[in-house]
């Protein structure tokens, strides 16, 4: 049965078996879901992010390390130091397979130790080891010593110097980009803040055990109609060629590129980052376990292997005037041995670039300063200069600086916004605004419905519903824990898990569970951060200031406060919430929530 947890006390060295309910794992599933059920019932009310109370968990799902296509994802759910809020992190790669073959659903991880540890993992052993040794060393390094502790083929969880600096823009990276496989990062929301604050360096984990299935020959027969359906997929087949940065050319040509810190949404030297010139410079692709997709392309910088994403090439680089791929490398592979999201860093240095290009912070780099900008990366994970300044995020840099920043700040909830401006694609907006753990696309991803057609652009007719739609779905997804690249028939995923479980799920039963889990974290992020309406919003730039579109700029858009609250009236009635957005009582009934004081 799915759900055996290893609670790890880190103050008091213990260990124990945590067996999540089968009533609970049957209401969330895995993943995302029993992410907010632990999270909300392990953490007293109003911890600190910071705090040793605040528990950290590595949640797999019912598909992981199954020969499920894309089922080697995991996910990190933690309170955010970045936003205050619910977070959950998710990462690829290759741990959460080996985790569950070493006897494990997830980890739970409590309290602080006196000094730097390391947890390791073998086949339903677990210990902690002294890190002391450990402390400062980058991702690489830390991935490669670790390794040589314990088993050169293990998997391994580590913060860079930025986790352990306390940076709430900080990651837990997965192996290292040096491996012939691929590398994983849980990028948002500074769960590598979470990890440094518990002394906590790495987790390492190595498993030979068995993954067993309810129905083996069924579930095979499933999976090789969604393989099939994955391989015949054109979307795919460009993703395997060039990734994500297939996306940066069409982004940039309708206007929903950020630029120069979000001021227009299009980037006219654009060939230097399109996904053609990304190609040229890379050196292999890279799969996470079990993957047929194999989206991951690994550059090189100076004899250093750099993992690129398209969000790392939209904030990196368009969005603070970069516009070489060689040069945009190294700014991602100091993120990358620092541990900082990309997102989150590249949005904070073109807050600093603007502020710059308006005379308000002479010493931060101008627009396209490739050095200046690395430098200043690497600064905010070591909060050196003007890097202390800028390492809590983009919110409180604006407060720090004053002078009217806060316009220019852009986040959402205190978490920075990613490669998509939402004046160019209305679906974001909305789904940025109401999205549970602050600015984030993986919630509801609209972009490619409002391009293509299928949702009318610069409208908000029908947008509620669809986010709202998308959220649930999403959310019932990333609790199975798969991929958002893996086009399957939901009627058959629902058959995978049966075969996985043995549940007989209904797919309304499934879609519940997302708005479960969605209404849950909302009632969670109203409790700890104070969340309402009035947080539900966008960065004043997006409100007020028209967007330039391509190709000059002569043209301009703009979505303003009566727009968002058209569709936020709208979606808070299908969700079955309060005009100030706080879930109804008939809503957590008909849900099976219960609301904690």
């Amino acid at each position: 049965m799915f759900g055996k947890l290893l609670h790890v006390d880190l103050g008091t060295g213990a260990f124990g078996d945590h067996v999540v309910p089968e009533e609970a794992v049957r209401k969330y599933i895995g993943g995302k879901g029993l992410g907010i059920y632990l999270l909300d019932s392990m953490t007293v009310p109003g911890t600190g992010a910071l705090d040793p109370g605040n528990a950290l968990f590595f949640l797999t799902g019912p598909f992981t390390g199954t020969i499920f296509p894309t089922s080697g994802r995991f996910v990190v759910v933690t309170k955010s130091p970045l936003t205050g809020m619910y977070v959950d992190s998710h990462s690829g790669g290759h741990f959460a397979k080996e985790l569950r073959r070493a006897g494990y659903d997830g980890i739970i991880v409590t309290g602080k130790a006196e000094r730097p540890v390391f947890l390791w993992i073998e086949d339903g052993r677990a210990e902690l080891r002294d890190a002391s040794g450990l402390w400062g060393k980058t991702v690489d390094e830390t991935v490669s010593a670790v390794r040589g502790m314990t088993d050169d083929k293990a998997r391994v969880a580590v913060i860079g110097p930025a986790g352990e600096n306390l940076v709430p823009l900080a990651t837990i990276t997965i192996d290292s980009d040096s491996d012939q496989t691929r590398a994983g990062v849980a990028g948002r929301g500074g769960t590598g803040a979470v990890m440094g604050s518990k002394n906590l360096k790495a987790i390492a984990v190595k498993g030979a055990g068995a993954i067993t299935v309810a129905e083996e020959g069924p579930f095979r027969e499933q999976v090789a109609e969604i393989v099939k359906a994955i391989n015949t997929n054109d979307q795919v087949h460009t993703r395997r060629i060039v990734g994500t940065s297939s996306l940066v050319e069409s982004m940039s040509r309708t206007g929903i590129l950020p630029t120069y810190n979000f001021q227009q949404g299009y980037f006219v030297p654009i060939y230097g980052i399109v996904s053609t010139n990304m190609r040229h410079y890379t050196k292999r692709d890279v799969a996470c376990s079990n993957c047929p997709i194999i989206c991951g392309k690994v550059l090189d910088d100076e004899g250093h292997a750099v993992k690129m994403e398209y969000e790392s090439i939209a904030l990196l680089g368009s969005n603070n005037g970069v516009g070489d791929m060689p040069s945009l490398a190294r700014s991602v592979r100091v993120c990358n041995q620092l541990g900082l999201d990309t997102i989150s860093a590249g949005n904070v240095v073109g807050f600093a670039m603007e502020c710059r290009q308006r005379g308000i912070l002479p010493e931060a780099p101008e627009f396209g300063d490739a050095g200046g900008q690395a430098a200043l990366l690497e600064d905010m994970a070591y909060r050196r200069g003007l890097g202390a300044l800028l390492a809590d995020g983009v919110k409180a840099a604006a407060e720090r600086v004053g002078k009217g920043t806060d316009h220019f700040a852009i986040h959402v909830k205190g978490m920075e916004l990613p490669g998509y401006e939402p004046r160019a694609t209305w679906g974001m907006a909305l789904a940025y605004a109401t999205s549970d753990r602050g600015g984030c696309h993986q919630r509801a991803w609209t972009v490619l419905g409002e391009l293509d057609g299928y949702l009318p652009r610069f409208s908000t007719e029908g947008m509620a519903a669809t986010v709202k739609t998308i959220q649930d779905e999403r959310a019932a997804a990333y609790s199975l824990v798969v991929c958002d690249f893996a086009p399957y028939e939901q009627e058959r995923a629902l058959a995978c898990l049966r075969h996985v479980t043995g549940w007989d799920i209904t797919e309304e039963e499934y879609l519940a569970a997302g708005e479960r889990t969605w209404n849950h974290t909302r009632l969670f992020n109203a409790r700890e951060a104070g969340v309402s309406r009035k947080d539900d919003t966008l960065p004043p730039r997006m409100l007020e200031d028209p967007l330039p579109m391509p190709p000059r700029g002569e043209e301009k858009v703009s979505f303003g406060r009566r727009e968002l609250d058209r569709m936020l009236d709208e979606y808070y009635e299908l969700r079955g919430w309060d005009r100030d957005g706080r879930p109804r009582a008939d809503t957590l009934k008909r849900l099976g929530i219960e609301a904690r004081s």
